[in-house]
């Protein structure tokens, strides 16, 4: 990614599913948000043209699969700063796949 840190990008989508789970009362594990992590540096260190998911799709099937849990998560559901996050990757991915 240019112009967002890949682990910090991680570290902002982890820490905001982190409170969202705790709002619902989700019990979880430290471990769990670093598989999560290493799911999204994973994902995001590809060339845009390879990345195959959003940021909201590799949260919601981790906490599908992790926790059983169907709901859909959106940007809004991991708080403002991931979701500003989302929305800059989006826009850089738009503008590299443009280029």
């Amino acid at each position: 990614m240019s112009s967002i840190d890949i682990n910090s990008f991680a570290g902002t989508l982890s820490n905001g599913l982190k409170f969202y789970l705790k709002n619902e009362k989700v019990r979880t594990t430290e471990s769990d948000f670093q598989i999560l992590e290493n799911e999204l540096i994973s994902e995001f260190s590809l060339p845009y043209v390879d990345q195959t998911q959003t940021p909201t799709q590799i949260v919601s099937k981790f906490v599908r699969k992790k926790y059983g849990i169907e709901k859909i998560i959106t940007p809004q559901n991991l708080g403002h700063d991931a979701h500003e996050q989302i929305m800059l990757w989006g826009l850089i991915k738009a503008k590299n796949l443009n280029d």
